[in-house]
């Protein structure tokens, strides 16, 4: 369908809602849930939907404001990780002022998070930099209860290439690291028509940029909706979805993707659902000009009990069959997690989804199960080295559309006065064009990459906390392209104050390849002060 032909269709149909939200006791759609877009919205506006509950409860305001500095002193006798100039020891001054901006409002719900770091090398001050970091995400509902706006913000440092070192800091002096930016703006309408059909209709546009020349930058803009409705049969429903994309990178590569997909779920229990559906796709992953073909495929959601959810999904698509499976259980104490997905990739997965994500929203229940009467920044604090933990693979940037296949496992277990958290991580990423090109970012056609990472927290007392943190990931490519990152971390936190409280951090962290190996040892002392 033409992209004007499509948002034509969806534009009629919300004009014809919006006329029906006048009538509020329009009936309920009978049979059949809405499109998950209906039933959640947002993933994260229902999560701060929830925060801003909890704010409310608590009596705090609509809008918190938080300005913070940060001091950080490191001694390392390897400050750059790579280059001819052999070990190079140093000292180095970061002053990192911050400031987060929570906001909980009946229209307005996000936060905004934003640090400036200025790093100064007493041996090396031609490497004098300065870093930012980002991270937001907020919803605006614009037209009550139809017209939202999302928009979102990541500054962070990426690795290039996967078979370059890692850099175990920020302060380290990496030339396969660059500054990348991704922002993100994302309208959206959603409703029902007569109580019985549900639509929503979104545009997405994000830009990627990076501060490397070696790193493409990367443009983004899709249009996707969806129609729902139920059926005489009360646990029968149907779907029809589609979506428009077009995706440019700046070394001139541009994809194309069209595709629209009818689905029929049916409910076998009130906790299991199962579905069909069946579509045609239409794309130039793969080849030079646009190829259309047909897919099917089919899937399940299970919730056996309240902590338990299971779901997966199989589809046959133009570069096979393609998969998205997910294992979640939460015992008192503990959880275990599972996920296995297999589909085109476009950016890195450090940004595919800006804002909180799983890892957060997992650390931050530990964390609050591991101090239950802790503030919210101090839930942060706790949270942050997990998160890091959890991340999985270190993805990096590269130049074109690939094919990705992620595994990760993360087992959490909490104590008394001891929080661990384990995580296995593998990922295929293999170009969908058999006769691509090859550049810097990805010199080879398929890389593997897998590792390993240990987290482990001691409450020392209510206020300090021991932290341990193992790490190892190997990146493996066609013919002898092979690379290893391990990094071991121990570390002390403390409360120093109301308002201010410190680090002291020792770290040994090693690269292992053909070209390049190297290895460094730190210490790194911080205080932080919350104004």
């Amino acid at each position: 369908m033409p992209r004007a032909q499509f948002v034509a269709v969806f534009l009629v149909l919300g004009s014809a809602a919006n006329a029906q939200m006048a009538d509020p006791g329009a009936p309920a759609p009978s049979g059949g849930s809405a499109p998950a877009e209906l039933s959640s919205g947002s993933g994260m506006l229902s999560a701060l939907d929830g925060d801003a509950g909890t704010n409310a409860s608590m009596g705090q305001p609509p809008w918190t404001i938080q300005p913070r500095i940060m001091l950080t002193e490191t001694l390392t006798d390897n400050v750059r990780v790579n280059g001819s100039n052999g070990r190079q020891a140093d000292q180095i001054t970061e002053i990192a002022p911050g400031i987060r901006i929570q906001a909980s409002s009946a229209r307005l719900k996000g936060h905004f998070d934003y640090s400036l770091r200025q790093q100064f090398y007493a041996q090396h001050p031609e490497y004098e930099r300065t870093q930012n970091s980002l991270n937001s995400f907020a919803t605006l509902e614009a037209v009550e209860q139809w017209l939202f706006v999302d928009f979102s913000g990541i500054v962070a440092q990426q690795p290039i290439s996967a078979f370059g070192p890692q850099s175990p800091g920020n302060t380290s002096i990496n030339s396969n690291v660059t500054e990348t930016s991704t922002y993100r703006l994302s309208p959206y309408i959603r409703g029902q028509i007569a109580g019985v059909l549900g639509y929503s209709l979104r545009h997405d546009a994000s830009t990627t940029r990076s501060a490397s020349a070696t790193a493409t930058n990367l443009d983004l803009s899709q249009w996707s909706g969806q129609l729902s409705g139920g059926t005489p049969f009360q646990r029968l429903n149907w779907s029809i979805d589609g979506s428009q994309s077009s995706s440019e990178y700046g070394n001139g590569m541009q994809y194309d993707a069209d595709r629209v997909r009818a689905t029929a779920s049916y409910l076998i229990f009130p906790d299991l659902r199962f579905s069909l559906n069946r579509g045609r796709e239409a794309n130039n992953y793969a080849s030079a000009n646009q190829e259309s073909r047909g897919t099917h495929g089919f899937g399940f959601e299970w919730n056996p009990t309240e902590r338990t959810t299971i779901s997966a999904s199989k589809e046959r698509r133009f570069f096979g069959d393609g998969h998205n499976f997910s294992f979640s259980h939460r015992f008192p104490l503990s959880s275990i997690s599972y996920t296995d997905t297999k589909d085109v990739s476009l950016l890195p997965n450090q940004f595919s989804r800006v804002g909180q994500n799983a890892a957060w929203d997992q650390a931050e229940r530990e964390c609050k199960l591991f101090t239950p009467d802790a503030t919210q920044k101090e839930i942060e604090d706790c949270a942050i080295p997990r998160v890091s933990a959890t991340q999985g693979s270190s993805d990096f940037l590269a130049a074109r559309a690939r094919l990705q296949r992620r595994q990760q496992l993360a087992v959490a277990i909490m104590g008394a006065r001891n929080s661990l958290t384990l995580v296995a991580h593998r990922s295929e990423s293999q170009s969908l064009q058999a006769n691509d090109f090859l550049d810097e970012t990805t010199p080879s056609s398929l890389i593997e990459q897998k590792g390993l990472s240990l987290s482990l927290s001691h409450r020392l007392s209510p206020i300090t906390n021991l932290n341990l943190l193992a790490s190892r990931q190997e990146s493996i490519g066609n013919g002898d392209a092979s690379a290893t990152n391990t990094l071991y971390q121990l570390g002390l936190t403390s409360k120093l104050g109301s308002r201010t409280s410190g680090s002291l951090t020792a770290r040994q962290s090693s690269f292992e390849s053909q070209n390049a190996p190297r290895k460094e040892h730190a210490v790194i002392g911080t205080i932080s002060f919350i104004y």
